[in-house]
């Protein structure tokens, strides 16, 4: 198996399994609002809630930058056979 593709599908399982816990964090915070009357939420929960969901779009903004720095070693990684024929 080729280390690029290996490379790749770590990647790919990594951004993927941190997308999926996002996911599942966002859905479990809109069950309990869904779960408990409109009015018995209060300004302190509230308060909560937006700290949540800042912390999750923290989260996945880190995500995003790991994806994109993981993709471009291993396009600079593809690259590097090439330049190498070229020199020679």
């Amino acid at each position: 198996m080729d280390p690029l593709d290996l490379g790749l599908g770590i990647a790919m399982v990594v951004g993927s399994t941190g997308l999926v816990a996002v996911g599942v964090m966002f859905a479990r915070a809109v069950m309990r609002k869904w779960a408990r009357p409109a009015a018995a939420i209060g300004s302190a929960e509230v308060q909560e809630l937006r700290r949540a969901v800042s912390e999750l779009a923290a989260d996945v903004a880190e995500l995003h930058e790991r994806v994109d720095f993981a993709e471009r070693m291993l396009t600079s990684r593809q690259d590097l056979p090439q330049l190498e024929e070229r020199s020679s």
